[in-house]
């Protein structure tokens, strides 16, 4: 009977080990998949962002042309970065509701998310 005992007890700490071993398993792979998608998110926000400089940059010629047509070509380059600079100070005012809370939201559904 006390042999019984000891080898159900022995069993229990086995299988013990072997769900901490798991369960260690399923988090370094959860933590491996989560960053994962995070660092692919920043690596298209990057890529994403670079694209949107060279495009404001293009669509910045173009204003300035359009306003050579009206404009002495130095007052059409100062319109054009005036332009920019209203664009990018509404950017800085707006900053939480634009890029804070639309990040943390992305965050926290990466690494909060129950869907598994």
């Amino acid at each position: 009977m006390k042999l019984n005992i000891v080898e159900e007890i022995r069993n229990i700490i086995e299988q013990s080990k072997t769900w901490v071993r798991l369960e260690v398993e399923y988090a370094k792979l959860t933590i491996a998949e989560k960053l994962t998608m995070l660092l692919t998110s920043l690596i298209l926000g990057f890529v994403c962002l670079l694209l949107f400089t060279v495009v404001l940059i293009m669509l910045s010629f173009c204003i300035a042309e359009l306003f050579k047509m009206i404009l002495v070509p130095s007052l059409a380059y100062l319109c054009t970065a005036g332009s920019i600079l209203v664009f990018l100070l509404l950017l800085y005012l707006l900053r939480k509701p634009l890029i804070l809370t639309p990040i943390a939201r992305m965050i926290t559904k990466i690494f909060f998310d129950k869907k598994h």
